[in-house]
């Protein structure tokens, strides 16, 4: 990666400028994003679609496989994101040629604390407890360690590839700096979650009104009636439960950009990066001309 080659905004971005470059870097690279949906979100749906349909599974599987599955996916779209955003292409073969011991690394890494973190939110679905009890559980472990976890290692992927540019910054002053500004990122993520999770309903609501009048297949909405469908639908319809796995992956990799750019945000804005790269570029120079 080339710093002077850089092909983003290395400037102060407010969670809307990050969300806008996502949008923007998403339309400009959709064909090796699209062949990472290919890759996770097709077999995920399939998955879905027959376990529900045959084995009667609910909208628990889905979620599962989301949960898990999104980390890897998350680390290969970063990896390309860094790398396209720095003066190389972007390019699945290269991302993969390039240290596959690190990335290996990273989704081992990126499952461990999923599992962690899954682990201990499960005890949500203990059916022997009462329920009230289930729900003040399930958030008070989504709030600790569940958000915790995510926002202290939400940058791991950004700084492990980063690291490329600047060892001393990404590896040596990023905890301390994610722990000073963990309010700050807090916000911000949880502004960007409710945003692809308004997105989610976008593209739920288009997709299966558009399948619907192309195809005269109906899944959600064509279906509902005064008898209170709804719960049962997307608790266990195969249709269904396939239709959100589908629009979840789609928008995912729109929050991990926008995840991304936060942490470029957050180099430029509490730590002057944009300098110090260029401190450091200007500095190989005059040393390659003396």
């Amino acid at each position: 990666m080339r710093f002077d080659h850089v092909r983003i905004r290395l400037e102060p971005l407010s969670v809307s400028n990050c969300l806008d470059m996502a949008v923007l870097f998403y339309r400009q690279y959709f064909k090796p994003i699209a062949q990472l949906l290919a890759l996770f979100a097709l077999p995920c749906c399939v998955a879905v679609y027959v376990m529900s349909y045959f084995y009667e599974y609910d909208l628990r599987l889905p979620a599962l496989l989301f949960f898990v599955l999104s980390s890897p996916m998350g680390i290969l779209l970063i990896s390309g994101t860094a790398a396209a955003s720095f003066g190389e292409p972007f390019s699945w073969g290269r991302v993969l040629k390039q240290k596959p011991g690190r990335l290996m690394s990273l989704f081992l890494r990126g499952l461990l604390l999923r599992a962690a973190v899954g682990s201990v939110i499960l005890m949500f679905f203990l059916e022997d407890w009462d329920l009230a009890i289930r729900v003040l559980l399930g958030f008070v472990l989504c709030l600790f360690p569940g958000v915790w976890l995510a926002i202290r290692s939400g940058f791991l992927v950004e700084r492990t590839v980063l690291a490329d540019l600047s060892n001393h910054l990404h590896e040596t002053r990023g905890s301390k700096l994610i722990h000073k500004q963990f309010g700050d990122l807090l916000i911000g993520g949880g502004m960007i979650v409710g945003y692809c999770a308004l997105l989610w309903l976008v593209f739920f609501m288009v997709f299966d009104l558009a399948i619907n009048f192309l195809f005269h297949v109906p899944i959600f909405f064509p279906r509902l009636g005064p008898d209170g469908e709804m719960g049962f639908l997307l608790w266990g319809d195969p249709k269904v439960l396939c239709l959100i796995t589908f629009c979840a992956f789609l928008v995912y990799p729109l929050g991990r950009l926008a995840w991304f750019f936060t942490y470029i945000d957050l180099r430029v804005r509490r730590d002057c990066w944009d300098m110090e790269l260029e401190l450091a570029q200007e500095a190989d120079r005059l040393e390659a001309t003396s």
